[in-house]
């Protein structure tokens, strides 16, 4: 009940706009809204969230003519929420969720399809993650996020557009260009829990260049405390965040082509101290952990007009991460463990991961493409080779017990393409697909050896139509794959030691577009998944006195169903007023499973939860004065395909206050007014000594969060 009050006391004040109206028209006769999500602005006319162009599919296109469901968020919205992360989006954008067990989101999962952890074994993520044409799949999204110009998620098989690493879908993050004037931005933010923050980017051309060389640097450091309390060391910093980043962006314009080059580096010192016994923000480690990650990155990007007709693309990406992840396994110390001490356990990973790729695309020349009666086509290669090295030492009282270092490579090859035909009547036929090889190997202190090769192929077949001048709807069939692997624990039975590739068979229909002269715009998608050789992920604790003795087993021998539908709405109500409802549901099951784990059968996925939603309003007061209030929630979800566990359902309660004016900002903004209790991640295990009875424990999220921002763009 308190979050319901807060919530509409919060919009009492966002709808404050209708007393008003008539005394504030003139001054915002000049304010549009330009998004769902994006602030109005006072200066300039930005266009709407459903004309930004949508770069992660096959066909560069406007959102509003993208056949898939998709969503987009833009730099206001990060800013007028006090957003640095990521992990501050995830509930506003139906159909994605995350696993905790790391100090941001790592792991991410796209209608319960996605992983949950990389304790051991090689990476082999169901959820792309690329970042500025830089594959960073199974790491998360690595970088603060400043001067980001728009972040895209996209929900289904992206096979086609990204092979193996996007079974589920992908979330595709574009920072801004240089441009071809001088610009930039200046940001400060302040908050509870110690944040501070500090930010800055300049764009603009080199002098002598003739205007065809352009460079765009941007830097943001950010820290805060992280919000626990150590009791026994008598710290509230040990889960801090230190997030740091570094970046270079240049153009240079040529006659006929265009080559763009980016760099950029990444320091993130990160505690890790989230685990208490009795599942609260207060931790009694003595040992806390840390959650590392160090990123150094680029890629060149040359584009060419060959002809009137055809067009060249050529990517080349390299990157090298370092990740360093640690955490006290008893979460304790010896006093609070006595008289059953020395009870004391510490796990450390270094894990090193070296990538370089290259894609050439050759495509049609679309840029008088009309829906329904020209052609269009793209053909390309994709080469990427991958390896991965690790090292972990688990310890006890002081003195090291085990260790692992292990040793992977991936070389992957795939040929791919689309092809769309015009029926007539403003309706396309577009066919795309997949073939891709990817060659393995695998060798640890264990003695371990495997070199494994899989062929994967995956495509997908779809009809659009236009309805009417502002209404496009879309039905589509697509199958996306992952590849197989291997498990490496010593425990594992032989006949388990290497799994399939899977598959997923998926079948969307949606629509998209506008009503009431563009003042409703409305996105549905109706999809139902079908998994095969569907991989499940089990850890089984071999010793229950040693809370680190787990061996972890992927098999792949399920089966299971999803369907559901996703929504994203925007209202004007009025001018200066706008309401927005976003949301998913979703039901999925385990169809078939193998006899050990039957409990399975006919339970819903690991973290995908029934439903979820997020609405709000937003509106302009005036004076270049606005408010925002929105409430994001959704259902109870299982933890892990290991146990039956799951967390209880919620909602969130954020709201801000801002004032943009000539370039300045300021923005008032806080997240879980109510200071919701909730779970980000759930284990079931033996941990308190002397009987070591198996407990549900959680990872809980962020508490309450307000702060201050202040900014300047020129």
């Amino acid at each position: 009940m308190q979050i319901v009050r807060i919530y509409f006391f919060c919009s009492l004040i966002a709808f404050f706009p209708y007393v008003l109206v008539q005394s504030v028209q003139a001054e915002s006769e000049g304010l549009k809204v330009h998004s769902t999500t994006d602030a109005l602005e006072e200066e300039g006319t930005p266009a709407p969230l459903s004309d930004l162009l949508v770069k992660g599919v096959p066909f560069t296109a406007p959102l509003k003519e993208v056949p898939q469901s998709t969503s987009v968020v833009t730099p206001t919205f990060l800013e007028n929420r006090g957003s640095t992360s990521f992990q501050d989006m995830i509930d506003y954008i139906p159909g994605l969720s995350f696993s905790g067990g790391t100090s941001r989101p790592r792991f991410f999962l796209i209608r319960g399809v996605g992983e949950l952890e990389q304790y051991e074994g090689a990476p082999n993520p169901s959820v792309a993650t690329i970042i500025d044409d830089i594959d960073f799949s199974g790491l998360g999204i690595v970088t603060p996020l400043f001067d980001i110009d728009q972040i895209e998620v996209l929900r289904g098989p992206q096979g086609t557009r990204f092979g193996s690493s996007a079974l589920g879908g992908a979330i595709n993050v574009r920072s801004k260009d240089p441009t071809p004037y001088t610009s930039g931005s200046v940001q400060l933010m302040g908050g509870n829990d110690d944040l501070r923050s500090g930010a800055a980017a300049v764009s603009g051309v080199v002098p002598g260049t003739d205007e065809r060389l352009l460079l765009r640097f941007s830097a943001i450091s950010s820290k805060s405390d992280g919000f626990r309390d150590n009791t026994f060391l008598g710290r509230d910093d040990t889960n801090q965040r230190d997030e740091n980043l570094a970046r270079l962006k240049a153009r240079y314009i040529g006659e006929e082509f265009t080559l763009d080059v980016a760099g950029w580096m990444v320091r993130n010192n990160n505690g890790y101290d989230v685990f208490a016994i009795d599942n609260s923000l207060t931790t009694q480690s003595d040992r806390p952990g840390r959650d590392d990650t160090s990123a150094d990155a680029g890629s060149v990007k040359f584009e060419s007009q060959l002809s009137d007709q055809i067009s060249l693309t050529n990517i080349t990406s390299l990157m090298r991460t370092r990740i360093g992840y640690a955490f006290d396994g008893d979460w304790g110390n010896n006093p609070f463990w006595a008289p059953h001490d020395p009870y004391d356990f510490f796990s450390d990973t270094d894990r090193t991961r070296r990538m370089v790729s290259n894609e050439t695309r050759v495509t049609s020349n679309d840029q008088m493409y009309v829906h329904g009666e020209d052609v269009r086509w793209l053909g390309g290669v994709f080469l990427q080779r991958l390896t991965e090295e690790s090292v972990t030492t688990q310890s006890a009282n002081d003195e090291p017990y085990d260790s692992l270092i292990t040793d992977y490579r991936a070389n992957t090859f795939a040929g791919f393409g689309q092809y769309e035909v015009p029926l007539g009547n403003a309706t396309a036929v577009t066919f795309g697909g997949r073939v891709e090889h990817r060659r393995t190997g695998y060798d640890d202190s264990r003695q371990a050896d495997f070199s494994p090769s899989f062929t994967m192929i995956g495509g997908s077949l779809g009809v659009t139509h236009d309805l009417s001048e502002s209404l496009r709807g879309y039905l589509s069939v697509s199958r996306g794959y992952k590849g197989g692997g291997f498990n490496a624990g010593v425990r594992v039975p032989t006949e388990r030691r290497q799994y399939d590739p899977e598959y997923l068979y998926n079948v969307e229909l949606g629509t998209k577009g506008s009503w009431f002269d563009k003042r409703l715009v409305s996105n549905v998608a109706l999809f139902l998944d079908q998994r095969r050789d569907q991989q499940l992920k089990l850890a089984v604790q071999d010793d229950p006195s040693d809370p680190l003795a787990f061996t972890f087993i992927t098999e792949s021998s399920a089966r299971g169903r999803s369907y559901g539908i996703e929504v994203e709405n925007s209202f004007k109500v009025l001018p200066p007023v706008e309401i927005f409802l976003n949301g998913a549901m979703l039901k999925s099951e385990f169809t078939s499973v193998p006899d050990e784990l039957s409990a399975l059968e006919g339970r819903s996925y690991s973290h995908a939860p029934s439903w979820q939603y997020s609405t709000g309003v937003q509106a302009t007061l005036g004076a270049g004065f606005f408010i925002r209030s929105d409430v994001t929630g959704k259902n109870s979800f299982f933890f892990d395909d290991s146990h039956n566990q799951r967390g209880n359902p919620y909602s969130i309660v954020n709201a801000s206050l801002g004032w943009r004016r000539e370039g300045w900002r300021v923005i008032a903004w806080g997240r879980n007014l109510g200071n919701e209790g909730y779970a980000v991640r759930g284990f079931f295990f033996g941990n308190e000594p002397p009987d070591f009875p198996s407990k549900q424990y959680i990872q809980r999220g962020d508490p309450r969060a307000f702060g201050l921002t202040v900014g300047y763009d020129f």
